[in-house]
């Protein structure tokens, strides 16, 4: 299914809500108290950030206000806030300033999202921007996660992220389809599917 532009970020945010916040719940699990990580834009990394608000000491760097906003100001963590000017769609902060900004810092996680995945290109996204910030913040993180829900399977976007062996670990919701769960194992990107939560 081919789309040329995404919906906006508050849409976004509503769609498939379930399903993004198991895949923070998980991701969340993944990351210790005093970790440091690097967050885009995307509406489930803003979940993750949600997932994350009972952490303490993280040092988070971000270029999106909604991330910088859960995350600030609580349980003594650092909030790296990327600078310029503010997008009107997704309040997100990009460009030069932001890329250079996030090369300053060298952190344990960096967790992505991303708009599509297949079984040709691997992950993609809508915006030139947000794909350039997306490799900026793999090159400085020892571990890149990216969280996408099911929905995303076999979708086409038309920025391609970066080569997909640089990623390390994609949560799921849902185990992908077999063509695009062989790409990633030959690329070799763990896939890991979020269980449900307990009741």
């Amino acid at each position: 299914e081919d789309a040329l532009q995404e919906p906006s970020f508050q849409q976004r945010m509503g769609e498939q809500r379930d399903a993004k916040q198991r895949i923070a719940r998980h991701i969340a699990n993944m990351i210790g108290n005093g970790d440091s990580l690097m967050l885009d834009i995307g509406s489930t990394t803003a979940y993750v950030a949600q997932a994350l608000k009972r952490h303490s000491d993280l040092f988070v760097v971000t270029n999106s206000l909604s991330v910088a906003n859960t995350l600030a100001t609580r349980n003594n963590n650092r909030v790296f806030m990327a600078g310029g000017e503010l997008r009107a769609h997704d309040a997100g902060a990009f460009g030069s300033e932001a890329i250079n900004f996030v090369r300053q810092f060298s952190v344990q996680y960096a967790v992505l999202s991303a708009a599509a995945i297949d079984a040709e290109t691997g992950f993609m996204l809508f915006d030139l921007q947000e794909a350039e910030f997306s490799r900026e913040i793999i090159q400085h993180a020892e571990k890149s996660i990216v969280a996408a829900d099911a929905t995303k399977f076999g979708r086409r976007a038309p920025v391609r992220v970066e080569d997909p062996g640089v990623i390390d670990t994609l949560v799921t919701d849902a185990p992908p389809p077999s063509d695009i769960a062989g790409f990633l194992e030959e690329a070799a990107v763990k896939v890991v599917v979020a269980e449900e939560a307990a009741p």
